[in-house]
């Protein structure tokens, strides 16, 4: 039998990517209620999107029936709210705009914006991000709690490591591989694969710190 969804969501991060997440669900139409919350001393009341409440961490924390979707762009922070929700539910978004083979396989805690692709085979580790527009090819495997940006791609059979950053605009050719841990600067192409972490940018992609 199939387990029984949760009908509460609870976006963690009220932020820019927090709206993002949030509008994604809201057009999913899986949960009765969405609310937000962020890890604050002083935490803002009011709603982050209409219809979705803003609520202090220990009452979205309390709530019955609720799963969790960590909705923060920076990997490490993403990573550690994660881990902090100890065996609490972490949910997939997924906006309805995307374009997701029924081959791909997205772990929890995934984020996949509107026009974006998975290809057959594509693979996602828990907690990533698929940004708008991104691109990820057949058998291209990404690492838990990495990000690609909007408009970003991977060709076929290409892979990220955990906690990579493919910058708005990159692009990795098919077959290379990105290290943990690495960031790869906006409108860089990968041409040859990445076994050292730093940052990279340009035309073919140099380390530069």
């Amino acid at each position: 039998m199939q387990a029984k969804q949760a009908s509460t969501l609870v976006i963690v991060g009220a932020g820019g990517h927090g709206r993002v997440v949030a509008d994604a669900a809201v057009c999913a139409g899986r949960w009765t209620r969405i609310v937000a919350t962020e890890r604050s001393a002083s935490p803002r009341t009011g709603q982050l999107l209409p219809g979705v409440e803003l609520v202090p961490l220990d009452v979205a924390l309390a709530l019955p029936d609720a799963e969790f979707h960590v909705a923060i762009g920076a990997n490490d922070v993403r990573e550690r709210e994660a881990l902090a929700l100890g065996a609490r539910e972490l949910a997939t978004v997924i906006h309805p705009a995307a374009s997701v083979s029924a081959q791909a396989q997205v772990e929890a805690g995934c984020f996949v914006a509107a026009q974006s692709v998975l290809a057959p085979g594509a693979r996602l580790g828990i907690g990533v991000i698929v940004n708008h527009g991104a691109v990820i090819d057949h058998d291209v495997r990404l690492g838990a709690f990495s990000h690609v940006a909007p408009r970003a791609g991977l060709g076929g059979k290409a892979s990220l490591g955990a906690r990579v950053l493919l910058g708005t605009g990159a692009n990795v050719l098919p077959g290379l591989a990105v290290c943990d841990g690495a960031v790869v600067g906006a409108g860089a192409a990968v041409c040859a694969t990445i076994d050292v972490a730093g940052t990279y940018a340009g035309v073919p992609a140099r380390r530069i710190r």
